[in-house]
């Protein structure tokens, strides 16, 4: 083989199955992640609460939960980008906002089982309270 084959046609395919061989054994080792969200309706004045949660790709309805009830939902994340995001609208009688926020960011939660509690003043997840996202 002339040096030139080699440098132009060899080096190139050994070099792409070389990256495809690492993909499959960085996949193999790391199987994308299931996240599980729980949303549990704990508004102060035992008030119902209206939660509709939403994707870039996927709405999954609204959901009533009266006082002390779940909802919960499930996916895998984006393995190759961090950029996976859920997003919900929540309402409740007597507050005529309809109150957002990203209930699951893959940028910010390291979290598999996101269990969040909703209170009139903010989401909270394992005790860390976060204000809505209201415009």
């Amino acid at each position: 083989m002339s040096p030139s084959f080699t440098a132009t046609c060899v080096l190139p395919l050994m070099l792409l199955l070389l990256v495809v061989h690492m993909t499959t054994v960085v996949e193999s080792s790391n199987p994308p992640k299931k996240i599980t969200v729980r949303i549990t309706n704990t508004l102060e004045d035992n008030l119902d609460l209206t939660v509709h949660c939403k994707s870039k790709n996927d709405d999954l309805g609204e959901h009533l939960l009266h006082p002390g009830e779940t909802y919960e939902f499930s996916f895998g994340r984006n393995f190759f980008q961090a950029s996976t995001l859920f997003f919900c609208g929540f309402r409740w009688p007597g507050d005529p906002k309809l109150h957002y926020f990203d209930i699951y960011s893959q940028k910010r939660d390291e979290c598999s089982k996101c269990f969040w509690t909703v209170k009139k003043v903010g989401p909270c997840l394992y005790g860390q309270c976060f204000l809505w996202h209201d415009s």
